[in-house]
């Protein structure tokens, strides 16, 4: 259930390079975006049974909840249509064999890949765009049924490039009787100052017991704080118009602010750091020995198997304006891929998609998975609604998913120098946070390392 909240913080330098490497092939050979219009019904039409591939990095449970969903698609589909769902180990490993694939020319119809990629993937020009397949296949998939903050997460010069699949929430955590013993109000939760003075009351009251902590392992949260504060990642437009993002941005004062009382919890030692471990990390909430934390919506299954009674899931704290400050979504998306894949392959892969994102499909896969249900029609079906009502947490992410408004903040940084950026951020801002560094030499420090890393990729990317 947390593999997209694991595998951002495995992503490494390495895997990057072959990232880049391949990107510069298919920019100067003949792999550019498919010409032409997107495939339509005629595309199907024309053509006899077809086999699909389809890609994924999903584990555990959700990935048993995706095979699950194709083989309902095998047995229903009346249009000759069969899926070939194969699992191709963690999400790094996906990413590393679809670059692979790129310079063979022998890429899957359909991959399954994570946020953190949308860069990357845009960049290779191997794709047709989800917005150009929904325009031409009408009685498909409805793009205005998926949730706004996903579609903002997935979309590029007001375009939507994939299909948002299975999405994530960040959430803040809360043990209530700890709250409770220290006298600290929940009420006080939805700011960082709220945040803030909640954490050190605790700490002070109640000996051994820490007031916060955060996933040390993974610079999403580093994204967070600046989305909270309604500020862009990268420049201009998060990356999101035009020739894409050329500069890493730290600047606004929001964003700072938020960053550094989180350092400053640690530094005074107030938070608890658990490293890199984010298991420990949920251990350690489950145990009691920290009141709050920072987590992916992804951990509420391990809450319930590790035996948690008593917390409250709530929205992580805004510090921007209403309208553009928010959250960023976690998860993946299903791409279409383009050159090599004739016409009746594309219009296959987008009815594919379109059943996988369809409301029936999209509740028993969020059920079974402890994703977000994508498609905002399951929020009118009646066992959703009973599953919402013995669910508190879950309705507590569906709250935050529904409120998070579609602003270029919440769009996050599309560049795909950004998994490089994440590891940048961990080694500056968390010597900040052991207070090996003083803040402000750590945000420049990881300021000007972003911007280089930004540019290095586009030189290398012949951007």
């Amino acid at each position: 259930m947390r593999t997209d909240h694991r595998t951002r913080r495995r992503l490494a330098v390495a895997v990057l390079a072959t990232l880049v490497t391949a990107l510069s092939a298919a920019c100067s050979s003949s792999t550019a975006p498919a010409s032409g219009p997107a495939p339509g019904p005629s595309a199907l039409a024309q053509a006899g049974p077809v086999t699909v591939t389809l890609w994924y990095g999903l584990g555990g449970a959700a990935g048993k909840a995706l095979q699950d969903a194709v083989a309902g698609f095998n047995a229903h589909n009346a249009d000759h249509i069969t899926v070939q769902a194969v699992f191709q180990g963690d999400y790094d490993d996906t990413l590393a064999k679809y670059t692979s694939a790129i310079r063979d020319g022998s890429t899957p119809d359909m991959l399954l890949s994570n946020d953190v990629s949308t860069g990357f993937i845009h960049d290779a020009g191997q794709t047709v765009s989800a917005q150009d397949l929904a325009a031409a296949n009408p009685g498909e998939l409805n793009l205005q049924d998926l949730r706004p903050a996903a579609r903002n997460y997935y979309t590029a010069d007001g375009k939507l490039l994939s299909a948002p699949f299975n999405t994530s929430m960040p959430m803040l955590y809360v043990n209530d009787s700890l709250l409770t013993k220290a006298g600290a109000d929940k009420a006080t939760l939805t700011t960082m100052t709220g945040l803030d003075a909640a954490a050190r009351k605790i700490h002070s009251a109640i000996p051994g017991v820490a007031g916060f902590a955060e996933p040390q392992g993974d610079g999403w949260w580093f994204e967070q704080m600046t989305a909270a504060a309604g500020a862009e990642y990268c420049t201009p437009d998060n990356g999101r118009t035009g020739a894409g993002a050329t500069a890493f941005s730290l600047n606004n004062p929001e964003q700072r602010a938020s960053l550094k009382t989180i350092s400053a919890l640690y530094t005074d030692g107030v938070a608890l750091n658990t490293g890199s471990d984010d298991d420990a990390l949920t251990q350690a909430f489950i145990a009691g020995k920290v009141a709050m934390m920072f987590n992916s919506s992804g951990v509420i299954g391990d809450l319930t198997t590790g035996g948690l009674t008593g917390y409250t899931a709530l929205p992580i704290p805004v510090a921007g304006p209403a309208g553009q400050a928010g959250a960023i979504i976690g998860g993946a998306s299903l791409w279409v891929s383009g050159p090599g894949h004739d016409a009746a392959h594309q219009a296959a892969s987008w009815k594919v998609i379109s059943y996988l994102d369809s409301p029936p499909v999209q509740e028993q896969f969020s059920h079974a998975s402890g994703y977000a249900p994508i498609n905002v029609k399951v929020d009118q079906s009646p066992t959703q609604q009973q599953f919402l009502a013995q669910h508190p947490a879950w309705a507590a992410v569906m709250q935050e998913f529904n409120h998070t408004p579609a602003s270029p903040a919440t769009a996050g940084c599309l560049s795909g120098a950004l998994p490089r950026i994440r590891q940048a951020m961990i080694t500056s801002l968390y010597r900040a946070f052991g207070g090996t560094t003083p803040f402000d030499g750590a945000v420049s420090e990881a300021q000007s390392t972003g911007t280089n890393i930004i540019r290095d990729y586009r030189e290398q990317a012949g951007q």
